[in-house]
């Protein structure tokens, strides 16, 4: 009887841009301890409030969230809530955006004397009073995916490749030339960022830096020549800054898509090939992203609303995971009114003092991120690894005995199931007791080649390790060494 040890942090794969076969992990992130990497459970999600009362499957469109003067300020349907926390979460109705469907984009002031904001369409201003009022004094739209705070301005791009500028320290005025063309490209502006002390303009197929140079007139900002980069950027609304780097999906002159992280002034590629065939599935009309950081990890969460997909990077460990959430469908998503799996729906996120707030994107619900909380508002979370195909080094009958799942004692229950036809059909889920002594079920079939789900939806924590599997060869001395696990080389 041979024994094989399969980890439970499988990384994404894929032949097809979906996750209907090959490996993945799911509503988790890795952690790397002591020569080994374990499966953690993500947060779950706390309500907040609900801003604006629907009864699903009716929905409203969420467009944005942000923190200033110790209240959120959230964008939904085209009309700006602040919600005080301090307040059993008050809601206040500030005044209604143009009408459109894109989302906003937020940068606070020196100080946080205001918080600037638009939407492609409009811009405007909210003061520390609370006085919101919408600018009439910007140039004129439509304009590019983010704002930039630097150095005491504010600066947002337009679609015919301007950068323009307020007055130095006063956000309420812009004047008409001062601005700067994005032009060392034949190139079209599609996004602007800060990184480090420059402002990162995203063109198409190309990224210019720009720094203060202290002008006299116009636009304080001259271009780095040097730092002029080939890869550009698919869609202005997966850019974030964080934590002195840039996460984006670029796009190369040879047309392909990828998730690239600033390094320095440097693109580099972080998506995996199996990443980049689930980014060309989607046509990237309809996205948004943010970073959160929990237990020392940095995620990127990208959300892919025309595949139903939320595709998540870990800084730290530099892996790729799924989330998603169980949740009533909308009367805008396939099947609505029942629940289901889907993407992660919590789209937008902002940090007020120490916690981790998101707003979802059909219910107007604002949720915040807890580590001691099991579920997502009461439902489950559906922690997920599917194993690649194994063959065990050879193609001989394989007939399994024991399967123990190892890690932290829990009062939980793993289901588990195998496929053994290129996931084409699964066998019955069974259940393993996570709180026994020993959490491991016995006769488990046989197959030549085999996948494997492990499925834990229980209001645990989760902090899994393997799972060992004896087994034995058909046709084969059993005291013959047999290959390790992975079936495509």
């Amino acid at each position: 009887m041979a024994t094989e040890r399969i980890p439970l942090t499988q990384p994404i794969e894929s032949r097809s841009g979906s996750f209907a076969k090959d490996s993945y992990s799911a509503n988790c992130f890795f952690e790397t301890r002591d020569q080994k990497r374990e499966f953690v459970k993500r947060p779950g999600l706390v309500l907040a409030k609900q801003v604006v009362s629907i009864t699903p499957p009716a929905h409203t469109p969420s467009q944005g969230l942000a923190s200033f003067n110790s209240k959120l300020i959230a964008v939904i349907n085209n009309t700006v809530y602040s919600i005080n926390p301090a307040s059993s979460y008050a809601v206040t109705n500030l005044g209604s955006t143009s009408s459109t469907t894109n989302q906003s984009y937020f940068v606070k002031t020196f100080l946080d004397t205001y918080l600037f904001f638009h939407n492609k369409t409009t811009g405007y201003l909210l003061n520390q009073a609370g006085a919101f009022i919408a600018m009439t004094t910007l140039p004129a739209s439509p304009y590019v995916s983010g704002t930039v705070s630097l150095n005491n301005y504010i600066f947002i791009g337009t679609t015919n490749n301007r950068i323009y500028n307020c007055n130095v320290g006063d956000p309420t005025t812009w004047t008409a030339l001062d601005y700067v063309s994005f032009e060392q490209t034949t190139d079209t502006l599609v996004g602007i960022a800060k990184h480090l002390n420059y402002l990162v303009a995203f063109g198409s197929t190309s990224i210019q830096f720009f720094y203060d140079a202290a002008n006299a007139t116009g636009s304080p900002l001259a271009v780095a020549q040097s730092y002029t980069s080939e890869i550009g950027c698919a869609t202005g609304d997966s850019i974030v800054a964080t934590n002195n780097t840039v996460l984006w999906i670029g796009t190369s002159k040879t047309n392909g898509r990828a998730v690239y992280l600033m390094d320095g002034v440097s693109a580099v590629k972080i998506s995996t090939n199996s990443i980049d065939k689930h980014l060309e599935a989607d046509d990237l009309s309809a996205v948004t992203a943010y970073c959160y950081t929990v237990s020392g990890h940095t995620l990127y969460l990208l959300h892919l609303y025309n595949t139903s997909k939320t595709l998540v990077y870990d800084i730290n460990e530099k892996m790729w995971y799924t989330w998603t959430q169980y949740s009533i469908q909308s009367s805008n998503q396939p099947n609505p009114g029942t629940y289901q799996e889907s993407y992660f729906r919590p789209i937008f996120f902002a940090e007020l003092n120490d916690i981790a707030y998101v707003l979802d994107d059909d219910t107007a619900t604002i949720y915040y991120f807890s580590t001691t909380t099991y579920q997502d508002s009461g439902q489950a979370i559906y922690c997920r690894t599917v194993t690649d195909i194994m063959d065990n080094g050879v193609t001989k009958r394989k007939f399994y005995g024991r399967l123990e799942i190892i890690g932290d004692k829990v009062s939980g229950t793993m289901q588990v199931r195998h496929s053994g036809n290129d996931y084409v059909t699964w066998s019955t889920y069974r259940d393993i007791d996570l709180s026994a002594s020993r959490s491991q079920i016995y006769l488990s079939g046989s197959d030549r080649r085999r996948a494997w789900e492990f499925l834990c939806t229980s209001n645990v924590a989760l902090r899994l390790d393997t799972a060992e599997i004896d087994f034995r060869i058909g046709e084969l001395d059993q005291e013959q060494s047999v290959g390790g696990g992975r079936y495509r080389r």
